[in-house]
């Protein structure tokens, strides 16, 4: 006798809906797979950025930019010093990080995905010099 369960019928064969579902699974797991670790790496960046500029006022823009690429490179963030730009006022500074990642699926398709960070604070009063 024997038992067959949902993913077959009743001669033991692998059901096409069966088939299908795992097809389904199959390309959500390995678009999974493509996306998030980008779009990880992005929000983990940001956070980093918001960090920096919280405590801007501590160094000068150069040692700014400097560990910023630092954070980027520890995310796997393909990032270069042109595409960072640091305007410090009087009493705010911006930040903005613009930059792209090219995903490959299947070896055949590609997309680009652009990134674009832009973090605004005030600049609290600095009590010494500048690193």
């Amino acid at each position: 006798m024997k038992v067959t369960g949902r993913l077959s019928d009743k001669s033991g064969y692998v059901t096409f809906r069966a088939l299908f579902w795992v097809f389904v699974l199959a390309s959500v797991l390995y678009t999974g797979y493509k996306f998030v670790p980008p779009w990880a790496s992005f929000y983990m960046l940001k956070t980093e950025v918001e960090d920096e500029a919280r405590n801007a006022h501590m160094y000068a823009d150069e040692t700014l930019a400097r560990r910023i690429l630092m954070k980027a490179q520890t995310w796997s963030v393909p990032i270069e010093r042109d595409d960072l730009e640091i305007v410090r006022g009087r009493d705010f500074i911006n930040i903005t990080i613009r930059y792209s990642v090219t995903m490959d699926f299947l070896g055949q398709y590609t997309k680009v995905q652009k990134f674009n960070i832009e973090v605004d604070e005030p600049l609290k009063e600095s009590s010494g010099v500048l690193r």
